[in-house]
């Protein structure tokens, strides 16, 4: 194998993001499990779902490197094309087929449970594609729009929840999302510990955040916010017995909470720790409803 090659699997591996696909596992994950309390479940349908969220996260991912170069300053001696309006290493092109190719796939199977399971996931698919795409695919881009959190919830969280729970109840029911709400607000936090360390970058290159839009200390508030409603609405949900009591358990990352609040900011530390509290949440989650 070339270097040229390494080279090119290494940095589309760092452009895919693995560790982010906790994301999708996470809500797929959550879907899969309250649904499970209802009716049996089909275990080809459940690695299925649980691919195509990884799939769909992971064209949002290349789309973003893609349209905000991410990766030509680490070939600033590559030959460039021109390509959808931009100057564009071959690399820079790979990335972009590759999220086509994740977007295809997620189609792919939207369509076999769309029509083996539920019609229904036709408008819930097509809504997370396009989301996938327009985070920061042009002509859309959300994400300078300031709708980067606020729609990661929406897509990533809420939908991607009840599309998971859809394929296996085929009733449409809004009960999966307020329970799975808590673990969801992981996801926009994800996005307000990149806006907030990205801030003085994304500034200066014209990438309108919100927290570029209102401040610093927006960004900030925001954060908070999302952390004390997450912890809020856990205590409340199992007070009135919609979560067990073992889900009390997801306490226990309040002392990482207070860390990830703390290094934020940090280039090196902020996000690190924001993406292990998003997983511990999650993972604790999850464990407590297999309980």
């Amino acid at each position: 194998m070339s270097e040229n090659m390494k080279k090119n699997i290494k940095d589309l591996w760092i452009a895919f993001r693995p560790l982010s696909l906790s994301l999708s596992v996470s809500s797929t994950t959550l879907g899969i499990l309250f649904a499970s309390k209802k009716v049996p479940l089909n275990p080809l349908n459940v690695v299925l779902v649980t691919l195509a969220g990884m799939a769909v996260l992971s064209c949002a991912n290349l789309i973003n490197d893609f349209y905000e170069g991410s990766f030509k300053y680490h070939r600033p001696n590559e030959k460039t094309y021109r390509f959808l309006s931009y100057d564009r290493t071959l690399f820079d092109m790979l990335v972009f087929f590759t999220s086509l190719a994740c977007l295809l796939f997620t189609g792919l199977i939207g369509l076999y449970l769309m029509f083996t399971v539920n019609m229904n996931l036709f408008w819930i698919g097509l809504v997370g594609m396009f989301g996938s795409y327009a985070y920061t695919g042009e002509p859309f881009v959300y994400k300078r729009k300031g709708l980067g959190a606020l729609f990661s919830l929406i897509l990533v969280g809420c939908l991607m929840v009840l599309g998971s729970y859809m394929v296996f109840v085929t009733e449409f029911s809004l009960m999966p999302v307020l329970l799975a709400f808590p673990a969801s607000l992981m996801i926009p936090l994800m996005m307000m510990s990149n806006e907030i360390r990205d801030y003085e970058r994304d500034k200066d290159l014209g990438i309108n955040t919100a927290t570029v839009i209102f401040g610093l200390k927006f960004g900030y508030i925001t954060y908070i916010a999302i952390l004390v409603l997450a912890y809020s609405l856990l205590l409340i949900l199992i007070i009135l017995g919609l979560l067990p009591l073992q889900s009390l358990i997801v306490f226990t990352t309040l002392p990482l909470a207070l860390k990830a609040y703390k290094t934020v900011a940090n280039e090196y530390t902020g996000i690190r720790v924001t993406n292990m509290l998003h997983i511990a949440f999650n993972a604790l989650m999850i464990l407590s409803l297999m309980v």
